[in-house]
């Protein structure tokens, strides 16, 4: 079998690096791919980089996609190169990283003899001027989605989309939930994407580099801007899951968690007072040991929220 794979590309500002990006899916070692580039209505050179690599490749070329629009944010590009897709998987890579030869390959090689529906590997984290770190996945496979979508909440698999192979129907595009925010936008990606999987494993080789750019200090009103802007996923995503099923049956209680304790500990007490079903939640939950959001923190979030049901009623 040669399973034909949808490579999905969302470009934005990154002309520094998407050359590099660019080569290497044009090395790939496997032939059924198809590369859908999604210009994110970028202002700089990336579009023609982009161009001038695929005409020294015109058998790359020739299976290539190029979508422009206006700029959206990343949900809302790769949701665009996604629609086009028309591979029997699918996987996103981010055009200021790069990735190994046989990155295509592996994968498939392993959702093919696994007969997996989600094939996640490892990874090379890449800082400027240092030796690159191997980042090793946790393994647990095969399990089925609900159990990967648990594991993702709970930061045990981690949440990136370039890592993880994935059977292209299990993208429900009509009625997919997009995230509102650029920041863990993955994990609301993943916990629908992963849930209706039927088998997903773990692939023990580091095929993707993970380029960590720094881009300055960061400072208090940026980590707390990051948290706000996650707690707002969580919660929009929450707010628009099926109450009675898979995955808010599994996985809720770790989507609010990460969803109060960012608000709790930004007080962001407003935000959550939109929510009073989740504030009722958290403020009479049981604690949640072995949680990516310790226990410590869980009592901080459910004292905060008893406060706030006690002061919502003056």
């Amino acid at each position: 079998m040669s399973p034909k794979v949808s490579v999905i590309v969302p470009i934005y500002g990154v002309e520094s690096f998407i050359r590099q990006c660019v080569e290497s899916l044009c090395a790939q070692d496997y032939d059924n791919y198809e590369l859908v580039f999604v210009d994110d209505g970028s202002k700089d050179r990336s579009m023609d980089i982009l161009s001038e690599v695929l005409e020294a490749h015109p058998d790359v070329k020739g299976k290539s996609l190029i979508i422009r629009q206006e700029n959206a944010g990343l949900p809302k590009a790769r949701m665009t190169g996604l629609r086009a897709a028309t591979g029997d998987y699918v996987i996103h890579v981010d055009s200021d990283d790069w990735v190994e030869p046989d990155y295509l390959s592996q994968l498939v090689r392993m959702a093919v003899e696994e007969e997996a529906d989600v094939v996640y590997c490892d990874y090379f984290k890449e800082y400027d001027g240092k030796p690159a770190k191997v980042e090793v996945e946790k393994d647990f496979t095969p399990v089925d989605g609900p159990s990967a979508v648990k594991a993702v909440n709970n930061g045990v698999i981690r949440a990136y989309m370039w890592n993880k192979l994935i059977r292209r129907e299990l993208y429900d595009l009509d009625n997919m939930i997009v995230p509102i925010r650029g920041y863990h936008e993955d994990i609301v990606f993943q916990t629908q994407i992963l849930c209706p999987a039927a088998k997903c494993v773990h692939l023990r080789k580091p095929l993707y580099h993970y380029r960590r750019r720094r881009s300055g200090s960061l400072t208090r009103a940026s980590l707390v801007n990051s948290r706000h802007y996650s707690a707002e996923n969580m919660l929009y995503l929450y707010e628009h899951l099926p109450k009675d099923r898979e995955p808010v049956t599994t996985s809720g209680i770790y989507i609010l968690l990460r969803a109060g304790w960012y608000c709790c500990i930004t007080l962001w007490f407003k935000k959550l007072a939109e929510y009073p079903d989740v504030v009722d939640i958290l403020a009479g939950m049981d604690y949640v040991h072995g949680c990516r959001v310790p226990v410590g923190k869980q009592a901080y979030t459910k004292l905060c929220c008893k406060l706030i049901k006690l002061f919502s009623k003056r």
